[in-house]
């Protein structure tokens, strides 16, 4: 028996879709149902697709002016009637194109484009009459080869830092009363960014410092230096300990993406620049 769940998008009832319309129609609900978007702007979603036998030759996703929950959509994979496959057949979508100018999460505007080629996947078909899709991991032999550009406004960042930053403070003791983040570029392929907060503890007011670097390296690696969390007030300092040795126990850390990926997806090129947006862009070959 194989009841997984988060794997597998359902697709509604057999049979498979009989037309171009019909699946995309179904690939639309399944994202609306399972991907954690807002209802309120649900409509602009919008789904193309071509299908040829049990190959989709073109799949397009425009999420411009959508808003996602990533908490939504797990609780929503959680949710999902388990699915017994009683029969898979592999696939490929030929070209799949994602974008949004921009896509709303978790309140931040992120402007994306991902053109890839070569996206395996199965379609499944279920015991109790019910069919799906789950992706499959590219291997050697079924490479994704493409591009992708995400870009994220600082002032999103910011917004973001504030949240996580306040929810950090709380579990510490304190009140995060003002944050003030920085980003700018560090060298030719990273980002420095630097974090002065004031926090306060009952009567106590005091400022807390952070940063860190990330620099993306030729052999795409990502290395965190100069990684650090202090305040000069002693009582502060001391309430931070614990969440001060869990940060810079990363310092001087390398993180490698490419053995973090699949075999079938060779990195040739990733970039990151900071100005009023940070922009990632990549490039599969």
């Amino acid at each position: 028996m194989n009841t997984q769940n988060p794997d597998i998008l359902p697709l509604g009832s057999l049979p498979r879709p009989a037309s171009d319309d019909d699946l995309a129609a179904r690939l639309r609900t399944a994202l609306l149902t399972n991907g954690g978007v807002d209802a309120a702007s649900a409509g602009a979603l919008s789904v193309a697709a071509t299908q040829a036998g049990a190959d989709i030759p073109s799949l397009a996703v425009d999420l411009t002016g959508v808003e996602l929950s990533p908490r939504e959509a797990r609780a929503a994979r959680t949710a999902a009637e388990g699915f017994e496959a009683a029969r898979r057949e592999r696939g490929t979508i030929g070209s799949l194109t994602v974008q949004a100018h921009p896509v709303t999460v978790v309140g931040a505007g992120v402007d994306l484009q991902l053109d890839v080629s070569g996206v395996s996947f199965e379609w499944v078909e279920g015991a109790d009459g019910r069919l799906g899709l789950a992706a499959v991991e590219p291997d050697e032999a079924h490479p994704v080869t493409g591009s992708a550009r995400v870009a994220v406004p600082v002032q999103a960042i910011e917004a973001a830092a504030e949240r996580v930053a306040a929810q950090l403070a709380a579990a510490n003791g304190l009140k995060l009363s003002r944050l003030d983040l920085r980003l700018s570029p560090a060298g030719a392929n990273g980002v420095a960014v630097v974090v002065d907060a004031q926090v306060k503890k009952s009567l106590l007011s005091a400022t807390v410092e952070a940063g860190m670097t990330a620099t993306v390296d030729d052999a795409l690696g990502v290395t965190l230096t100069d990684v650090k969390v202090s305040s000069r007030n002693p009582v502060v300092a001391a309430l931070l300990v614990a969440a001060r040795s869990r940060v810079e126990r990363y310092d001087g850390r390398r993180i490698d993406l490419v053995s973090a990926l699949p075999a079938g997806i060779r990195l040739a090129d990733v970039r990151v620049t900071v100005g009023d947006e940070v922009v990632l862009t990549a490039r599969a070959q």
